[in-house]
């Protein structure tokens, strides 16, 4: 039976020399040897020793050794055009004449010169040719890399690496554009590059990062559907644009990515299902306004006396509150929106104060911070109607409607829960449109 060939590999190391401790303490530093020059050619040296590794040959490191770069230089190329090649050949022959040596010397002459003195700045060597005459080898493109091809032309014609091109040579900084997002039309500017969202809910709080993804709730502050809300359903980056799929109407939509902003889930549904939400915030800003230089108006005029206080805080106290949920008013005030609710009936959604009532028109549009001055109560128009009771007495109780007396401005009403019957007058009692009977049990 023949027995198996084993084959070992064995790596041939130098012996690294070992140096004495002794001999270590005793080396003195030269501060001249010890330069920068010094330094890297060390450093050279040790690049040089790492190799990459390819093969075994006898037990040795076989590797590709780094090629030092050396500086691609293609030297210039002067042609001479049949004309010049002429008269050369003559001045060979020795049978030119004054005119033509002139106008050789004008041709050649002076460049020969100057050929001669910038030759050997970069190490090349200038090739001349005659037209016509010479043809040119296949050339091997691959001997210098393409990006060093044009700085090698330049050193063949005496430019040096740092010097400027042209008349006034400068050193210009290279300038790269930026790469445009896709989809973003000409001279338009991204307002959102980050493709993320920032809410700031507070002075004191830090502000929270939202990131557009899948799922993520929206606002959409650009184009047709600017001041809609919705939710993410997909993400388009190829293009920067987004599926939405709006929270009014549920229909999905594709927009923009840089026409959108990313907002917490607790804005989204607080806001989301408002239909005049920019009217409201404009409203708001423009009540707060007046209430600023109302008050800039009242530190600016000479204090009143004691008793004048006295009078207007008792006149502000005659002021109760009689609007209530579910009651059916009249809007009186000519100068909110410029009359657009003026001396229609709306609907009391709810009451936060004398200054703070909410309405909503037949429309359903809704209505914030609407004071209690502008509405005034409305009779119901039919006999058995229900009505509320809006006096001090028996207020926010609900009743219907037996008889009325215009010239008495009287109403007789029977209370729902007791039965009793009431004789009130027209300011005491208003209309209401009840929605939910169990409120009122």
């Amino acid at each position: 039976m023949v027995e198996p060939v084993k084959i070992s590999f064995g790596v041939k190391r130098k012996d690294d020399n070992k140096v004495n401790s002794a001999t270590i303490s005793k080396v003195v530093v030269d501060v001249e040897a010890d330069s920068d020059e010094e330094r890297e050619r060390e450093e050279e040296e040790r690049q040089a020793k790492r190799r990459k590794m390819t093969h075994f040959d006898e037990g040795s490191i076989v590797g590709d050794e780094d090629k030092q770069k050396e500086v691609a230089v293609i030297p210039m190329v002067i042609e001479h055009d049949w004309r010049t090649q002429k008269l050369l050949e003559k001045e060979k022959e020795g049978t030119l004449t004054d005119e033509e040596k002139a106008k050789l010397a004008l041709l050649v002459g002076t460049s020969n010169e100057e050929e001669n003195d910038t030759s050997n700045k970069n190490g090349a060597e200038k090739i001349t040719i005659s037209n016509g005459v010479e043809t040119a080898e296949d050339a091997d493109y691959s001997a210098i890399p393409i990006e060093n091809f044009g700085l090698a032309i330049l050193r063949g014609c005496n430019w040096k690496d740092g010097d400027g091109i042209g008349k006034n040579p400068q050193k210009v900084a290279l300038r790269l554009p930026a790469r445009r997002p896709p989809g973003l039309g000409l001279g338009a500017t991204p307002k959102n590059p980050s493709a993320t969202g920032t809410k700031n809910d507070g002075d004191n709080k830090k502000e929270e990062v939202v990131e557009i993804k899948k799922g993520t709730c929206i606002k959409i502050i650009d184009g047709r559907s600017k001041g809609l809300y919705g939710k993410v359903e997909a993400r388009d980056d190829d293009t920067n644009s987004l599926f939405v799929r709006l929270a009014i109407g549920s229909k999905s939509i594709k927009v923009s990515l840089y026409s959108v902003q990313g907002i917490s889930v607790k804005e989204y549904e607080r806001d989301a299902k408002c239909l005049n939400k920019a009217e409201y915030d404009k409203e708001k800003e423009k009540i707060e306004k007046q209430r600023e230089e109302k008050e800039v108006k009242h530190l600016k005029e000479p204090s009143t006396s004691t008793a004048e206080k006295s009078e207007t805080y008792s006149s502000s106290k005659k002021e109760e509150l009689w609007v209530r949920a579910d009651l059916l008013v009249r809007f009186i005030d000519k100068e909110y929106k410029h009359g657009k609710l003026y001396n229609q009936k709306v609907r009391v959604v709810d009451v936060a104060g004398i200054r703070d009532v909410t309405i909503e028109d037949d429309r359903g549009n809704t209505f914030y911070n609407i004071k209690q001055s502008w509405l005034e109560t409305v009779i119901p128009r039919n006999i058995g109607e229900k009505l509320m009771i809006v006096g001090r007495k028996n207020g926010g109780k609900l009743a219907i409607m037996i008889d009325k007396d215009k010239r008495k401005e009287k109403v007789t009403a029977k209370l729902l829960q007791t039965s009793e019957t009431l004789s009130v007058y027209f300011e005491d009692v208003c209309a209401v449109s009840v929605r939910h009977e169990e409120d009122y049990e």
